[in-house]
């Protein structure tokens, strides 16, 4: 069964795959324990973070209804239970530095 989501990683990164399927393929990929991603946290975070440090140094173009999906996800994700039983186990996940600061950069303009 897991071979089926094994080309998670690659579509994630391909170009041919929309952005707002690159979401749900992430989305499910957090929570599905039949995706067999070898370090799938930090995988899956680090595609997150990258994506939206492309989008806010201007390297990528995404609509805003993808830009705030990206961010709920990260959001999912720091919030998890899942995340929360990986340290406990304890593995690290790191954060981009890049992140924060867009994070702070950009909330400047947050409503």
């Amino acid at each position: 069964m897991a071979a089926i989501y094994s080309g998670i990683h690659l579509k994630l990164k391909s170009p041919k795959t929309s952005w707002v399927d690159k979401l749900k393929l992430a989305r499910f990929a957090w929570i599905s324990t039949q995706c067999l991603l070898p370090n799938k946290e930090q995988v899956l975070f680090d595609w997150t973070t990258h994506a939206l440090t492309g989008f806010y140094s201007k390297k990528v173009e995404l609509p805003q209804e993808v830009v705030e999906g990206l961010w709920t996800y990260l959001d999912d994700i720091l919030h998890s239970k899942k995340l929360h039983s990986v340290f406990i186990q304890g593995k690290t996940v790191s954060l981009r530095l890049a992140v924060a600061q867009v994070n702070t950069f950009d909330g400047e303009n947050w409503s």
